[in-house]
């Protein structure tokens, strides 16, 4: 949801009583009182790294859980306004930060407000909930990004525990954020409310194809996930922006392609369901185009055209019944295979619909390299594939009618908003290319919503054109500059975002 244009005041009030505290914690009253970021007033941005399995109090925090709310505990109370308070989180496999420098995570932002006042008791846990949940993996290390730019008020000192190495780094002070150059072993005193994710969050792969942070890179939104995050394109298959929610990828039926997971299939003999939304074209060809496949796993694949035939595709492997799936094209299809290990059965549904039951018992062996999109070095899809959906489980009947067209985010049901690959700091790059003719691409970073001015100058300091002048939320952008009217020579291009200002040059040859 986009947020209002004007700065508005929130008072909201941590929830105090001696005797609450969080459902899990690492520490409680543990080392000394620090006034890193709460307790400053010109404002500071702090990311602390909390190692896997941290929140172990009173009893380890379990798996398949989503964050709902946060608690610190303060060792000096009392009241401060924030302006431009955010709070965004992450996950990754590093157990030490780098010095003078905030990580590149695929961040979310999980709590912001232009203004707000916060509340608490000294000695006493205070609580925060979010404005969404955040999947939370205890096997992996969680960051926590908390940043302010102003916080007249007193107290807010909040204590931490220093376990040594890098746990900890800081901006200089102020806004916009910028990192100074040390960091430390710090870590806060921290406690997290959780409840269980939505049944429907794909535990092993979930593809959305969207923010993506490459032209060939593509995150795994599966909780809590399998193989490379992200996951690299090979080949010529390619993003594009047509899809069933969103983006999707184009598969052209050229060999070596696909996305390739990083995960080795291992389903065994338990249960699984595989869902998909592809548009395929109607192609007369006799040659088989893959959708996804194992080679290693007793050759686990689907495949359409070939033996499947025009407009159908087939699951097929090594020991498994072939389960046709008839008439997907050319419209987009939803399919959906479900194993039920007990039923000893393959279903297959379109559109939420079950079209056929095949028996099969299955033992899917570990495998070689799992591909979406392709399979081995054979022949990638033709067509459009989006919302590729891997789980652990068989989904029933009533999960695949009332989800096979509904979006879900990264273990989220769509309806609560998240914001991946939230960058940190304000930034405006040089353009690309340069020198350029005629055209060029200039690509800026708001770490939070602002209102932005993007114009060009010639050397001279006249306005040539103004590329950008509106409110835009957190994220990543890039504004085409078209010149083919202009002359030859050097251009200014200069950005306002917020409290951010910053100008480059660029260089015009015709």
């Amino acid at each position: 949801m986009r947020k209002t244009l004007f700065v508005f005041s929130l008072i909201f009030l941590f929830t105090v009583c001696l005797h609450a505290q969080p459902q899990y914690y690492n520490y409680q009253q543990v080392g000394s009182q620090n006034t890193f970021p709460m307790g400053q007033s010109g404002g500071k941005a702090v990311c602390f790294l909390f190692l896997p399995g941290a929140f172990n109090q009173p009893s380890p925090c379990p798996a398949g859980q989503q964050i709902t709310g946060i608690w610190a505990y303060y060792g000096t109370g009392g009241q401060r306004t924030y302006t431009d308070f955010q709070m965004l989180m992450a996950q990754d496999i590093i157990t030490n930060l780098t010095q003078g420098q905030f990580p590149s995570e695929s961040w979310d932002t999980v709590y912001f407000r232009a203004s707000v006042t916060f509340n608490a008791n000294s000695n006493a846990w205070a609580f925060l909930a979010l404005d969404h949940p955040f999947p939370y993996d205890p096997a992996k290390s969680f960051l926590l990004f908390v940043g302010q730019c102003g916080a007249p008020g007193t107290g807010m000192y909040i204590y931490q525990n220093n376990l040594g190495g890098v746990k900890r780094v800081w901006s200089v002070g102020g806004c916009p954020f910028t990192p100074y150059s040390g960091g430390d072993g710090s870590t806060v005193n921290f406690g997290i409310t959780v409840e269980p994710l939505p049944a429907m969050a794909p535990d092993l792969i979930y593809y959305k194809f969207e923010n993506n942070p490459a032209a060939n890179m593509t995150p795994n939104c599966g909780f809590p996930g399998v193989g490379n995050n992200p996951a690299a394109l090979t080949g010529t298959t390619a993003l594009t922006a047509f899809g069933q929610f969103d983006s999707s990828i184009v598969g052209n039926g050229t060999s070596n392609g696909g996305v390739v997971t990083g995960w080795n299939c291992n389903l065994g003999a338990g249960s699984w369901t595989i869902s998909m939304w592809v548009n395929i074209p109607t192609t007369n060809s006799g040659s088989a185009f893959y959708i996804f496949g194992d080679p290693g796993s007793s050759s686990f694949r689907c495949f359409h055209n070939g033996v499947a035939g025009v407009n159908n595709l087939v699951l097929r492997g090594t020991g498994i019944t072939d389960v046709p799936v008839t008439g997907i094209g050319p419209s987009p299809t939803v399919v959906t295979f479900v194993y039920d290990s007990t039923a000893h059965n393959i279903k297959a549904y379109k559109n939420g619909v079950l079209t056929n039951t095949v028996s099969n018992t299955l033992n899917l062996p570990t495998g070689s390299g799992f591909k979406v999109g392709g399979y081995g070095s054979s022949a990638t899809f033709v067509g459009w594939l989006d919302e590729f959906r891997v789980y652990r489980r068989a989904l029933d009947s009533t999960e695949i009618a009332n989800y096979w067209n509904q979006n879900i985010d990264c273990g989220i049901v769509t309806g609560v908003s998240q914001h991946h690959n939230t960058p940190l700091t304000y930034d405006l790059a040089q353009n690309y290319p340069n020198p350029f003719n005629p055209a060029t691409k200039i690509s800026y970073a708001l770490p939070i919503a602002s209102n932005v001015k993007l114009v060009v100058y010639d050397i001279l300091g006249r306005e040539v054109v103004t590329l950008v002048n509106e409110y835009k939320t957190a994220g990543n952008y890039t504004a085409d500059f078209d010149a083919s009217n202009l002359a030859s020579g050097t251009y200014i291009y200069r950005i306002e975002a917020g409290t951010f200002r910053d100008a480059k040059k660029m260089m015009l040859v015709k």
